[in-house]
């Protein structure tokens, strides 16, 4: 896994169209996820500034193919995470096949920081 520290979206729009080339395939779906730190997911209503920055890049740049909310092996995964703690929700990787997202090979999978999130670009 790859860390990166990211003070503007082109530095962001390189990194996901890097990631985007070498791990599309017609078959995978994309999803685009905000979460908190301990896992549940926000509607983009409750993100923050930052959050919604992101969204807005990552949706410019990909489509979410993600009708269907599960998430399946070789699907793309564009995860945001805000830095709170949320109480109550639902939890927002929902993988199936997978027990856990840990079991999947994270070799090629990147992680940006930006401003008071993260970004994770992930090949389930």
């Amino acid at each position: 896994m790859s860390y990166i520290q990211a003070n503007d979206l082109n530095t962001i729009e390189e990194e996901i169209n890097k990631f985007q080339s070498s791990n599309f395939n017609k078959k995978n779906n994309t999803h685009i996820v905000i979460q908190t730190l301990n896992g549940y997911e926000i509607n983009l209503n409750e993100a923050d500034s930052s959050s919604k920055e992101l969204h807005s890049l990552i949706s410019n740049i990909v489509s979410d193919t993600s009708g269907n909310e599960t998430i399946l092996k070789d699907d793309l995964v564009f995860l945001i995470t805000e830095l709170k703690i949320s109480s109550s929700g639902k939890q927002s990787l929902d993988i199936k096949s997978i027990k856990k997202i840990e079991e999947t090979p994270v070799q090629q999978n990147v992680e940006i920081q930006f401003k008071e999130c993260l970004l994770n670009l992930i090949k389930v």
